[in-house]
């Protein structure tokens, strides 16, 4: 289950009621830049980590891709690794906002990312 579906108990096809936002059309031209430069590895501000996995998450659930989500979960685990944690998160969605790079996600299901992460904590504190 989990090696296809990597927000299992979430149904692939209920991914894009995840997360409260979307990207805009400007919003992925963004994403894309964030994810070339890091890719390349140039120098990013905490900011635009910040919202290269709030971005990098919400393309991926908004498209059903599970691949572009183990993706995700990879890139925030070497940053992690690397010291690079989320620190002031809500200034950078705020930004995006602001920036009209996201925009409110019509298909938002409160809760249901809770359903995921308290599956995992489960899943953990069983171990």
């Amino acid at each position: 289950m989990r090696s296809h579906n990597p927000l299992y108990p979430i149904e692939v096809d209920d991914y894009p009621k995840l997360f409260d936002y979307v990207l805009t059309a400007n919003g992925l031209v963004y994403f894309q830049s964030l994810k070339r430069n890091y890719i390349l590895g140039k120098n990013m501000t905490q900011d635009e980590y910040n919202k290269l996995r709030l971005l990098y998450v919400y393309c991926a659930t908004a498209n059903r891709n599970p691949s572009e989500v183990f993706a995700w979960q990879d890139l925030c685990v070497t940053l992690d690794n690397k010291g690079i944690i989320e620190k002031e998160m809500f200034h950078s969605k705020e930004d995006l906002i602001n920036k009209q790079l996201i925009t409110k996600n019509p298909h938002y299901h409160s809760g249901l990312y809770r359903k995921y992460t308290e599956f995992v904590k489960n899943k953990m504190n069983s171990e």
